[in-house]
């Protein structure tokens, strides 16, 4: 083994164990997060079940706040969810682009909906906390107006909406909120959703 070679293991071995340790402890703030809320998020506990102490979940993550977001941004890595939307945006066809970042989104709220409603519920009864979901809905917005600004340009777009009309209500339908709604009612996944959804949507987009 060469003097490069030999030095540069330790320091692959100490990256492997600090992913290890902040995988470990996201997780332990998934589970805490869904079982007690944001504002009873105990980093104590949190430490506790991931093996390490307090003060590491501050050198990691700087704060309770910067935790949360961690776990958000968990979220979206373990769906997919930028390069899904990134490869529905090459598509050629718009409406088939548009079909396509439908089924993304509902597949990413089928990844962990107890999850997500903890998060989403933040938004509304914490503004610091519910920035961290904000800026993520923001950037869902941003993408499905790139999507629907395509469709304008093909002249998919019905007659009597305009651009920011139609990602206003294509937002809304395509929201977790709606989503878990209704596959809550018609006892679906909600994976199972991007047909229904792309069918409520044909009021706003022409798809034939």
């Amino acid at each position: 083994m060469s003097e490069r070679s030999a030095s540069e293991a330790p320091q692959g071995l100490r990256a492997a164990g600090v992913t290890r340790t902040r995988r470990a402890i996201v997780a332990a703030a998934r589970k805490h997060l869904i079982e007690a809320g944001y504002h009873r998020l105990s980093l104590e506990q949190v430490a506790a079940d991931a093996g390490i102490t307090r003060v590491t979940i501050y050198r990691q993550f700087s704060s309770k706040l910067g935790l949360l977001d961690a776990v958000a941004e968990d979220l979206a890595q373990r769906a997919r969810l930028v390069s899904g939307v990134e490869a529905a945006l090459t598509v050629d066809d718009p409406v088939a682009a548009f079909q396509e970042l439908v089924v993304k989104l509902c597949r990413f709220w089928d990844t962990d909906p107890d999850l997500l409603r903890r998060l989403l519920g933040l938004a509304t009864v914490d503004p610091e906390a519910g920035h961290v979901v904000q800026s993520r809905e923001q950037w869902r917005f941003d993408q499905i107006a790139a999507f629907v600004r395509r469709l304008d340009a093909a002249g998919r777009l019905h007659d009597d909406l305009d651009v920011e009309q139609a990602v206003a209500v294509i937002g809304a339908v395509t929201g977790f909120p709606a989503c878990d709604e209704m596959a809550t009612r018609l006892r679906l996944r909600h994976a199972e959703l991007g047909p229904l959804v792309v069918t409520l949507l044909s009021g706003v987009i022409r798809l034939d």
